[in-house]
């Protein structure tokens, strides 16, 4: 309520209000004439113990929560999924006593970590390069580690084939 009244008298001594006989028409209340006036004083009665200017205000706790991620990004493989070159092949043969195609294979793996092999393998007659048989192997391999697997297709031959094996696919991927 104080700080009100000061504004109050403080606005009537600013426009001059405050002052007899020198109201002027169309002025908006300003007070008009030439020099020769005193100077307006401070009124007396008001208080002179108010604050001056704003109270800076400096909390005592600064919160220092920094927020984490609840999430994670996934990077690309950092090897190359194509296994055909961790592949070597052996023993292309076909077994009288099974009626069998069989081929061995060796998976080595160069990565840091576990991988999981997929592995097609086809035989095909050479006389026409028709299909003889196909198998499909998947095989876990430990990092810097070799597996041995043999491949095999079940066919029985009536005639002397000449065939070869070949890994048509060969992916792998982190276990």
């Amino acid at each position: 309520m104080r700080l009100v009244a000061v504004a109050a008298i403080g606005l009537l001594a600013l426009t001059g209000c405050g002052k007899k006989g020198r109201h002027s028409s169309g002025s908006g209340g300003f007070v008009s004439g030439g020099g020769g006036d005193a100077p307006l004083s401070t009124p007396s009665g008001l208080p002179t113990d108010l604050p001056s200017g704003i109270p800076s205000y400096t909390p005592s706790y600064t919160p220092s929560y920094t927020p984490s991620p609840s999430y994670s990004y996934s990077t690309a493989p950092s090897y190359n999924t194509d296994a055909r070159n961790d592949i070597s092949a052996s023993g292309c043969d076909y077994n009288e006593s099974t009626s069998s195609l069989e081929y061995t294979l060796t998976v080595n793996n160069n990565e840091t970590q576990s991988m999981r092999f997929s592995i097609s393998i086809v035989w095909n007659d050479n006389a026409d390069q028709g299909l003889l048989g196909s198998d499909y192997q998947s095989v876990t391999v430990a990092p810097g580690s070799s597996q041995t697997v043999k491949a095999t297709s079940y066919r029985t031959l009536y005639k002397e084939t000449t065939f070869t094996c070949k890994v048509q696919s060969a992916y792998k991927f982190a276990n």
